[in-house]
């Protein structure tokens, strides 16, 4: 699922926290989480990629040679899911994570475009090894 800028636009009035501050902070939930099991990387869907790039900024510094931070991309599948910041854009993966109704990370989803014409998409990271 990829959601529109609009509906991301509502998910953000929802924020109590200093947008500064919520990639980081969500970044560091997000870790734990992989540290429990490498799967639920899948749950964030098309924005997994946005998600890792703030797990990169974030959590590498203080958390040497986690996978999550490791070199594998999807730099069009980013490009696709950026919602033109990366609070917004994390902000949405957090949301797709939390709203999955189906936790058997298949990794499968799907992102509808800019013309409205929905496209099928498996997460794959090369770094998770799963």
């Amino acid at each position: 699922m990829h959601f529109t800028d609009d509906f991301v636009s509502g998910l953000e009035k929802r924020i109590e926290m200093p947008k500064a501050d919520y990639a980081m902070i969500q970044s560091r939930n997000v870790c734990k989480m992989l540290e429990n099991d490498r799967r639920w990387h899948k749950e964030f869907g098309v924005y997994w990629w946005a998600v890792k790039d703030a797990v990169r900024k974030y959590v590498l510094p203080y958390y040497k040679n986690f996978w999550a931070a490791g070199s594998y991309d999807d730099p069009l599948m980013k490009e696709r899911a950026w919602h033109g910041s990366e609070f917004r854009t994390v902000l949405a993966g957090m949301y797709l994570m939390s709203d999955k109704r189906i936790n058997d990370f298949s990794g499968y989803c799907d992102w509808t475009d800019k013309n409205g014409i929905t496209h099928d998409y498996v997460v794959f990271d090369e770094d998770a090894a799963v």
